[in-house]
């Protein structure tokens, strides 16, 4: 069954929706801001990513009959929903609020609004945790892969991770892992759905089956008849037994039609470097060598740095899951509110450690750089305005394609400078190229000082 739009949410969020019509507060115009306060440990940049399957599912939000008959059997919510105006801004609710976006695939820093949300009150609270959820997610595992790829140095990355994470999951990751810049991806959903490149080979058991009854020897076998089954060409999985003499039996079974080999155990630089050893001594040039093995972009940058001979890496767990930053910790907070008397007033958070600012915000980029400004909407600033509108009046609007993302994301790349680059953990404390203008930080003072200011 798929999910309800609507119900991807917290249920603090539906609790405050029938407050809200209670009290009045509903239809009130809002401004809402999702940003990310801190970088991850060993980060220098994020890579905007997620909004494209935003939209999609904010032309959906809406109640169903189904979704009201499951609410209002809650001993909690349902007799709130009872109450004639919290019932009509149920039934009633369609999302129409203007979304504006930094565009999927812009590099980007904290503190700067990556998805503004204007409408009212009810429709702009009710998505908070719909937004979070998949710019926390796509933005982690696109940040991650995007240093992967740069660590591969122009080699080909394929994502293989769709079993180290939930299944749903994986779909979205090999999306942001495509838009981060790896070539393919081992999930057949993903296919589907994003027409991304799919790429895969082989796993031990093949060769395990057809060395069940003939021993290691049945390993020739197994990818003679693999590459029969595909045109007689194929990559082979050469480490289940002994890698070397899996790189032999691959050259003996498969000669010209041998495509590459796939090393996914043991020390992969020497391995790497003697299997093209052999492949140069049977004139297998063209045989591409594929590494895999619970990879980095650490693991990786070392073994590129040796002058390995590997054409292409294979990886998993470390592109999906980002185990070294497991969460990104995006917020969406709200920025203004329209008051009893129809006037916009900025508000902010001011507790210690957790806050926001006030006011809504456009991000400026100064031409041939990365380097921004975060500015008060209406300030004239100098440079390209990075929240664009993704979706007005019900419908997506844009330049949303996959393919436009990772074009922007390789054109923000060629600006990068190498510390901005570097993997190095050592350097975080040097800050990011972002700056705040003056005149938030004066509406910030004028809050604390009056407890509100007008826009």
């Amino acid at each position: 069954m798929d999910p309800s739009p609507a119900l991807l949410t917290d249920r603090y969020q539906l609790t405050m929706l029938a407050a809200y019509a209670r009290s009045g507060h509903a239809q009130r115009r809002a401004i809402f801001e999702l940003f990310v306060r801190r970088l991850p440990p060993s980060r220098r940049y994020l890579v905007a990513c997620g909004v494209g399957r935003a939209v999609d599912y904010l032309r959906h939000v809406r109640f169903s009959s189904e979704d009201l008959a499951h609410l209002e059997a809650d001993p909690v919510l349902g007799p709130a929903l009872r109450e004639p105006r919290a019932r009509a801004l149920f039934e009633g609710l369609r999302f129409q609020a203007r979304v504006l976006a930094i565009p999927e695939g812009r590099i980007c820093f904290p503190l700067e609004p990556l998805i503004q949300v204007e409408g009212t009150l009810a429709e702009a609270q009710l998505v908070e945790t719909l937004l979070l959820s998949v710019v926390n997610h796509d933005t982690r595992v696109a940040s991650k892969c995007a240093r992967i790829v740069e660590a591969a140095g122009g080699r080909e990355c394929f994502e293989f991770g769709t079993r180290r994470t939930h299944e749903i999951a994986a779909i979205h990751a090999a999306r942001a892992a495509y838009l981060a810049g790896f070539v393919a991806t081992s999930n057949e959903e993903a296919a589907r759905r994003y027409k991304i490149p799919v790429r895969g080979t082989m796993a031990h058991a093949y060769i395990l089956t057809h060395a069940a009854d003939r021993g290691e020897e049945g390993e020739e076998e197994a990818f003679r008849t693999f590459a029969e089954a595909f045109g007689g060409s194929a990559v082979c999985l050469v480490d289940t037994f002994d890698t070397l003499r899996g790189v032999d039996r691959a050259i003996a079974a498969l000669g010209p039609g041998l495509t590459g080999v796939r090393l996914d155990s043991g020390d992969l630089a020497s391995l790497a470097t003697e299997s093209k050893a052999r492949l140069e001594r049977a004139e297998l040039r063209q045989a591409k060598i594929v590494l895999s093995d619970d990879l980095d972009e650490y693991k990786i940058k070392a073994l590129v740095d040796q002058g390995i001979p590997v054409d292409a890496f294979g990886v998993g767990t470390m592109a999906v899951s980002t185990p070294d930053a497991p969460s990104l910790g995006a917020v969406y907070k709200l920025v203004a509110l329209e008051d009893d008397r129809g006037q916009m007033r900025a508000v902010e958070k001011r507790a210690s450690g957790k806050g926001s600012a006030a006011g809504p915000k456009q991000v400026y980029r100064r031409p041939g750089t990365l380097e921004d400004t975060v500015a008060l909407r209406g300030e004239v600033v100098e440079g390209e305005p990075l929240l664009i509108p993704i979706f007005e009046e019900g419908k997506p609007v844009g330049d949303l394609s996959l393919e436009s993302a990772r074009q922007r994301l390789r054109d923000d790349l060629a600006r990068a400078d190498g510390r901005l680059k570097s993997l190095d953990p050592r350097g975080e404390e040097e800050g990011f190229p972002s700056r705040r203008t003056e005149r938030l930080w004066q509406l910030h003072q004028q809050i604390e000082r009056e407890g509100n200011a007008l826009l």
